[in-house]
């Protein structure tokens, strides 16, 4: 039977819970806003202001054709030439750098081409530097990764000669080469004269075809850059926790390669959907303007910022940041932080003291309370990352909703909300003083993370550091300065303002993380972990409704169970937002055999299936790795006109190394293929490798995961005469590597299977491939 006081005690807890999701729904509601770029400007504004109008209408002229330009390409020559008649129109001299570089991430050296354009400053000293790359994929014609950025760039050269002389001398750098292995900016880095006199660097790069403009990575030493840019960028994202992270991702972009030079340097793009990234649809009537625009808006303000400082004078220490919404960007020193953690932990500490002093308890109650966090967020995101991986499997697509996003994005979020509501039952049975627990708990969690990060990872404290304070302050106030000791009840507290007001600032900043993963990795374990860390702040609440919980917690789970059946019966692909499916024809030139090879991401479609015989995926080569296996099926006859791979020995010029051998070859396409790359085997204990007298950094450790059994170095856009090769081994016996060469396109006889294709289908990243190997004897 129920009393008028516990009926009471539900409505209570009733009405705060929805006060709570209420003040969710209008966060998630102004974030969804403010996460919308400016409008895009006309061409009438003022000469001195960025208009994405005008930098479309110069982009339309650049790469209006739609065509493909990777480096080495006959349409990434016709697109310098357009780049250097643009340069011109605005009245600057640019010039062609042609250069020989290997990249420090990628295992692989080419020739690659960049266009550098100065405009001279007031004073003499540093210039600095804006970077872009125009190559694009071989599969589609970069729009959005990276015409965007050069778009941008010469819009901000235009706007800087329609405005007062800065400062500092500006050094525009469109780069060649990015896509494969970071090759540009290292051959400007490397060689070209201006690269001595660079104090800075600002990168421009984008993942996608929208998205607002974010900071996503600094230097170490970022004091005096950051706190340049803060107070000029319009509407300002960014949060140093992104670059804390940067590196767990598989994306990199030039910024890369300025860090390792030691320039300071700093990071903008956008990228919020990879629907179009590295795809034909990366295009310009896929690219949005107003994307275009709040790039510029960031860019021209950064450069203006930067070109008139000092930076001779660039403070050697650090900075943390974090944007309010756009609104302005948030930013402190980092020898702040360990201090402020330490605060966090100083004000909840004694709190949990007293609540253990006070209720008293035994070591496994204790115990339980400890490990409460780790449930309340695993459990929720260990569920609804399963769940988008049940419904990513049972829909044969890239990550869950990727054609749809809105059942299987409902289903994530009721998914982790109804987990969160289940687990609070059996949490509040070990502890007289649950409620109190609930919220302490996460909070005393997030503190010490907080802390840690501080002194281990600071860029990263900014995630949780500033919640942790608000509630630190919270539990301090309402626990030492607003009750008497004696007549405070453990069984009330927290009351349900104290919960909405430290509900309020992670409701703001991790729906803001949660929109942005979810837009840039999907509907995934990142996204379900941001969710869950949120709903985990809601337990105290879900344990005032009472018996209201378990109905609340069942009518989720039926809508998330609704919601799940709609993604599961939804398409997984639509043209508009298709799958990567890349064909490859390989002829194995020892052998005569030829082959079809498909990356096994996802099931063949039927039609693909139908039309060759294709086995269950597993390696294609003896180099794959479980990590990236195959659908492959025989080819027939190979075409006669394809020749493969010349390997010529080269006399070493060098003395014969104290231990083991070195072996030179000349490595050529008999073909004139645009690609090329070499397997050597780990039984040659190869311990060092140079291209063209140019010694390649230690091999990538992240390679590993995809390559087995050796290592695979990569040349693009060699010239006629080949490439010099030159490998120090240990082993003394000769060994037996491969060697083989790449081009786009396939042979006539791949038509059926380009006609099988799904029309939701499109090649992706390098395209549709010829490939031509053979083993050689080093």
């Amino acid at each position: 039977m129920t009393t008028t006081g516990e009926r009471g005690s539900e409505l209570r807890g009733a009405v705060v819970f929805v006060a709570a999701v209420a003040l969710l729904a209008g966060a998630l509601a102004l974030v969804r806003a403010r996460l919308e770029p400016p409008p895009p400007l006309e061409k009438n504004v003022s000469e001195d202001m960025f208009s994405a109008t005008r930098a479309l209408e110069r982009l339309e002229r650049l790469i209006g054709d739609d065509a493909p330009h990777p480096v080495g390409s006959p349409a990434a020559a016709a697109l310098r030439e357009r780049m250097l008649a643009e340069f011109a129109a605005l009245g600057v001299q640019a010039e062609v750098q042609e250069g020989f570089a290997c990249g420090p991430r990628s295992a692989g050296c080419g020739r690659v081409w960049n266009v550098v354009a100065a405009l001279p400053g007031r004073e003499e000293g540093p210039a600095l530097l804006v970077s872009a790359h125009y190559d694009s994929v071989a599969a589609g014609p970069g729009a959005g990764d990276d015409g965007s950025g050069v778009a941008a760039s010469f819009e901000v050269a235009r706007a800087l000669l329609a405005g007062p002389r800065p400062r500092n001398p500006v050094v525009f750098v469109l780069v060649d080469g990015e896509e494969s292995g970071l090759l540009g900016a290292q051959a400007f880095v490397d060689a070209h004269p201006r690269a001595a006199s660079i104090g800075a660097v600002i990168n421009l790069d984008a993942g996608g075809t929208r998205g607002v403009t974010s900071l996503t990575r600094t230097t170490a030493n970022d004091d005096g850059l950051v706190a340049a840019i803060a107070e000029a960028v319009p509407r300002p994202y960014g949060a140093s926790v992104i670059g804390a992270v940067y590196g767990l991702t598989p994306y990199d972009t030039d910024f890369t390669v300025y860090k390792n030079a030691g320039w300071p340097a700093l990071d903008f793009g956008f990228g919020e959907d990879k629907a179009h990234y590295h795809t034909p649809l990366d295009r310009l009537a896929n690219l949005d303007p107003a994307s275009v625009q709040h790039l510029g808006d960031t860019a021209l303000a950064a450069v203006r910022a930067l070109a008139g400082a000092d930076l001779v004078a660039l403070p050697e220490r650090s900075r943390v940041y974090v944007d309010a919404l756009g609104a302005k960007l948030l930013h402190l020193r980092t020898l702040w932080i360990p201090g402020l953690a330490a605060l966090a932990l100083g004000l909840l500490v004694p709190v949990a003291r007293r609540l253990a002093r006070e209720v008293g308890g035994a070591r496994r109650t204790w115990l339980a309370r400890g490990l409460g966090f780790v449930a309340l967020v695993g459990g929720p995101a260990a569920l609804g990352a399963g769940l988008m991986a049940a419904i990513a499997w049972l829909t044969a697509a890239e990550v869950a909703g990727h054609a749809a996003p809105l059942p299987a994005r409902v289903a994530l979020w009721t998914s982790v909300l109804a987990t969160g509501g289940a687990l609070v039952g059996p949490l509040a049975r070990a502890d007289a003083a649950a409620r109190a627990w609930l919220w302490l708990g996460p909070w005393l969690w997030l503190a010490a993370i907080a802390a840690v990060t501080a002194v281990a990872l600071p860029g990263a404290s900014v995630g949780v550091l500033p919640p942790a304070l608000i509630a630190g302050l919270l539990a301090f106030g309402a626990c030492r300065i607003g009750h008497d000791p004696s007549g405070m009840s453990w069984g009330t507290w927290p009351s349900g303002l104290v919960v909405l007001l430290g509900l309020a600032l992670p409701a703001l900043m991790w729906l803001q993380a949660a929109v942005r993963v979810e837009a840039v990795f999907g509907l995934g374990p990142a996204a379900a972990g941001v969710l869950a860390l949120l709903a985990s702040l809601l337990a105290p609440l879900w344990l005032g409704l009472g018996r209201l919980r378990r109905p609340l917690v069942l009518a989720l789970a039926l809508v998330g169970a609704g919601a799940t059946a709609i993604a599961v019966t939804s398409p997984a692909y639509t043209d508009a937002r298709p799958r990567r499916l890349s064909l490859l024809y390989h002829l194995d030139a020892d052998s005569g055999a030829g082959r079809w090879i498909v990356g096994a991401d996802a099931p063949l479609p039927t039609a693909l299936q139908a039309a060759a015989a294709f086995a269950p995926a597993g390696p294609a080569f003896a180099w794959d790795t479980d990590e990236s296996p195959s659908f492959v099926a025989p080819a027939g006859s190979p075409p006669p006109e394809l020749a493969p791979p010349v390997v010529e020995p080269v006399p070493d010029p060098e003395p014969p190394p104290s231990s083991g051998r070195r072996v030179v070859v000349r490595v050529r396409s008999a073909r004139g293929a645009r690609v090329m790359a070499m397997f050597v085997p780990e039984a040659a204990g190869l311990r060092a490798v140079a291209m063209n007298g140019v010694a390649l950094p230690p091999y990538p450790e992240h390679r590993r995961k995809y390559v087995a059994g050796g290592e695979v170095y990569g040349i693009v856009a060699p010239p006629p005469e080949g490439v010099v090769v030159t490998l120090e081994l240990d082993r003394e016996a000769p060994v037996e590597a491969v060697v083989w060469d790449l081009s786009e396109g396939i042979p006539a006889a791949g038509d059926a299977l380009k006609a099988a294709r799904p029309t939701w289908a499109v090649p992706s990243h390098g395209g549709d491939r010829t490939m031509l190997s053979r083993r050689i004897s080093l």
